[in-house]
């Protein structure tokens, strides 16, 4: 699934449920902010982790400050397990990432985990006439909304940041004050 360089990545990857949102504030303001908004959007914090302090702590190789905060909301991952009969469980939790994008600038974006087993064949045969799946996707992305809606609403959100949009499926691109990029990162994979 490659990026494409004229669209958002909200418009690229919509159908694993992409969104971001950009925060002028250190790194570490950042990461805190965003736990912050999860949690208080329902979700727990199970896992946390830097892959580039992992990767220069290994190969002495710097890349720009990145955190990956694992979030769970118990009811979801519940259905979603049991939907899957456990086959979801390589890809717990549900991730969101915050990335130095430029100095005083971090990206924070997040793919929907019940959408990306969607497109690898883990979901139920037919999602859309599971009521089960989805409740999930309702609990989930009604909490990711919720926090999106918290991060971009903030005083260290983008100038230039639109609000999310009112139904979670829906979802827009915010751009960067920064570099006034529309950042399409993904054209690299994760």
């Amino acid at each position: 699934m490659e990026a494409d360089d004229d669209r958002s990545f909200e418009e690229s990857f919509a159908d694993i449920g992409a969104r971001e949102t950009y925060l002028e504030t250190t790194h570490e303001d950042a990461v805190k902010r965003v736990r912050e908004a999860f949690t208080n959007a329902g979700f727990g914090n199970p896992t946390e982790f830097s892959p580039s302090a992992n990767i220069r702590e290994h190969t002495g190789e710097e890349l720009p400050p990145t955190r990956v905060i694992g979030i769970g909301n118990p009811h979801a991952g519940k259905i979603v397990a049991e939907e899957t009969r456990g086959g979801a469980a390589s890809l717990f939790p549900c991730n969101v990432v915050v990335q130095q994008v430029a100095e005083e600038t971090q990206r924070v974006y997040h793919v929907s985990l019940p959408k990306v087993l969607e497109q690898v064949g883990l979901a139920p045969d037919d999602p859309a006439s599971s009521d089960a799946w989805q409740e999930a996707l309702d609990i989930a992305g009604g909490g990711v909304d919720e926090a999106f809606r918290t991060l971009s609403a903030s005083e260290v959100a983008a100038a230039d940041a639109a609000a999310p949009a009112d139904d979670w499926r829906t979802y827009p691109h915010t751009r960067c004050r920064s570099c006034s990029g529309t950042h399409s990162p993904l054209s690299r994979r994760i």
